[in-house]
């Protein structure tokens, strides 16, 4: 048996006289062990990982990261990086052998400044700890910084200057290489005035690539659309980023007939299977100081071609720039926001259907920003979630909107109920359950006055957890819907399994209704459905007296929408609305 292919576990390093964080400590590179499950949490990290981030010690490191693996990676690469870990290894595993998942990535320091990182992670099973990755990190541009020796006769297209210059997948260059030699290139095209870009490349679909036909097969068409990148650039700095993205140094001259070219190629590989080539471009300045800057922009100009099949390369340009520009004061000044009251709560009313009394508030986020003006909740919302800082808000919302009903007890005497929305999230960010209950005595509140929204995207999330704390919210007293019935596929299935008190109905059902019997049939059906398992219903973006018509005609219990009110500050609430739309005395309890 080979010795050196024997592990050494704890004991055997004990008798050697070291521990794990004595042995992790002396690595070269960063070492961490995390959980492959549930929050991910991280059980191990060497001093270099605190270095890396710009921490004294790895309890700084932990805690600016929130203990877990997520919290490490830049939000924009988290999915990309865990899908490619997981799907590295599962494929090695289907095939029992042994292997290091490898990826890049970016990570953000103490002081701001964003690192690339060359990961390579091995999957553990343990039947006592459970699943496992023991992860190596090394920062590129670190590992760059350190001198190789020189190999003579080294051309673009030869390899010699060892296999940690290469991609093993595809034999392009890697990224260590692409960042060390990047702007060598473009010095050298500076000197001789040419214009040069860096591209970045992303294949869309390619996922269902791997999840139709297997990750082998997966593998052969990444190494093919490397061959056809390889010869439609020929000559050029071309490297794989990791997974299905690539990028280029290339001059600006005809990049767009060459990209056009790719494109079309790729488009023919899997004549069943619509995989496409996107691509984002960034026009390098002459004397380009920060080649991750280019990339960046590069990067971000391919995303915005997501979802566009009438666009499959872009530019960076001023509008990117000026969103960008935007996304970064946002995930800068949120906690600043909702210190300085920069962001407060309206409210859109739900009226019972039978005789239009208010029964209850929606409550929402609108940011009021001094610099950049009135914020709508789509600019800001689905970023705060990429950023993992949703909670923040979230906090900030229920915190308000519980004063808010204590205040309304005060004036009137009586209040209706409030619903809140919390991101999915949440669940592994914040204990919900105990929010609420924190701050409902806090502001001496009855727990039926308040509601909790779960929109159907939520359930696909972690099924137990969020099964755990429907069932907490009950005993505590808060009543739970489900929120955007019908905005995904599998709403039946999950009525099945979860408990809820009311079934909030999407908008889209009530869209071109009065022209659509299908419709009609079937917001009937879902309205019986509901009340048959003991449910009330809620029907939201009723615009028209016809659309209300029909809801009472049909037997839904509450309705929502511009017909009775927009989303309004609290003083409208108490000052108009409820004057207009008065609660019935004995409002019944939810939950």
């Amino acid at each position: 048996m080979d010795t050196h292919s024997q592990l050494i576990g704890s004991e055997g390093l004990a008798s050697l006289g070291m521990d794990l964080a004595t042995f992790a400590d002396g690595l070269p590179g960063g070492f961490f062990i995390y959980e492959a499950h549930d929050e991910e949490r991280i059980l191990f990290a060497n001093a270099q990982m605190a270095r890396i981030f710009g921490c004294e010690d790895t309890d700084e490191f932990l805690e600016m990261v929130g203990g877990s693996f997520p919290g490490m990676v830049y939000h924009e690469d988290l999915q990309r990086v865990e899908n490619s870990m997981w799907s590295q290894n599962n494929s090695q595993q289907e095939k029992n052998v042994a292997h290091r998942g490898h990826v890049t990535y970016r990570i953000v320091d103490k002081q701001g400044t964003m690192h690339y990182m060359d990961e390579y992670g091995r999957l553990v099973r343990s039947t006592d700890l459970g699943d496992l990755f023991f992860v190596f990190v090394n920062d590129i541009a670190a590992v760059d910084q350190v001198p190789t020796p020189s190999t003579k006769g080294s051309g673009p297209g030869q390899h010699a200057d060892g296999p940690e210059k290469i991609d093993a997948l595809t034999g392009l260059r890697s990224m260590r290489y692409y960042h060390s030699h990047a702007r060598k290139v473009l010095a050298r095209a500076t000197a001789v005035g040419i214009p040069m870009v860096d591209v970045f490349f992303d294949v869309d679909h390619f996922r269902t690539v791997n999840y139709r036909l297997g990750y082998e097969v997966g593998d052969e068409v990444l190494q093919r659309i490397a061959t056809i990148l390889r010869n439609c650039f020929e000559g050029d700095l071309l490297a794989r980023f990791s997974d299905d993205h690539f990028v280029l140094v290339t001059r600006r001259e005809g990049v767009e007939r060459r990209i056009e070219r790719a494109h079309e190629l790729v488009s023919k590989l899997l004549p069943d299977m619509p995989i496409e080539l996107k691509a984002g471009i960034y026009e390098l300045a002459e004397n380009e100081v920060s080649i991750p800057f280019a990339h960046d922009r590069a990067k971000a100009a391919c995303t915005s071609t997501k979802g566009r099949y009438d666009l499959f390369y872009r530019f960076y340009d001023k509008p990117l720039a000026a969103g960008e520009k935007m996304h970064e004061y946002i995930v800068h000044h949120i906690e600043q926001a909702i210190e300085q009251g920069w962001i407060r709560n309206y409210y859109q009313p739900v009226v019972w259907v039978e005789d239009q009394t208010c029964c209850g508030i929606e409550a929402l986020s609108r940011w009021f920003d001094p610099v950049e003006g009135m914020l709508p909740p789509s600019q800001y919302v689905d970023l705060l979630e990429e950023t993992r800082l949703i909670h923040l808000l979230d906090r900030a919302v229920v915190e308000r909107a519980c004063a808010d009903v204590r205040q309304m007890m005060r004036e009137l005497g009586t209040a209706v109920p409030v619903s809140l929305n919390f991101s999915p999230r949440d669940l592994s960010l914040v204990d919900i359950p105990s929010l609420l209950e924190e701050s409902v005595r806090r502001h001496d509140i009855p727990h039926e006055l308040v509601h909790v929204e779960i929109t159907e995207s939520s359930l696909a999330e972690d099924r137990d957890l969020l099964r755990q704390v429907i069932h907490q919210l009950h005993d505590l007293g808060f009543g739970v819907w489900m929120d955007d019935f019908g905005s995904g596929y599998s709403s039946l299935n999950l009525l099945k399994d979860y408990d809820f008190d009311v079934l909030k109905v999407d908008l889209e059902f009530l869209r071109g209704m009065e022209g659509n019997e299908r419709s009609k049939t079937i917001m009937h059906a879902i309205i019986d459905l509901a009340h048959d398992l003991g449910m009330t219903t809620l029907v939201e973006g009723v615009e028209t007296p016809d659309q209300m018509a029909f809801l009472r005609k049909v037997g839904a219990d509450r309705a929502q929408g511009y017909l009775f009110s927009k989303p309004i500050p609290y003083e409208s609430v108490v000052g108009d609305f409820l004057r207009r739309f008065p609660p019935k005395q004995s409002e019944p309890r939810e939950g």
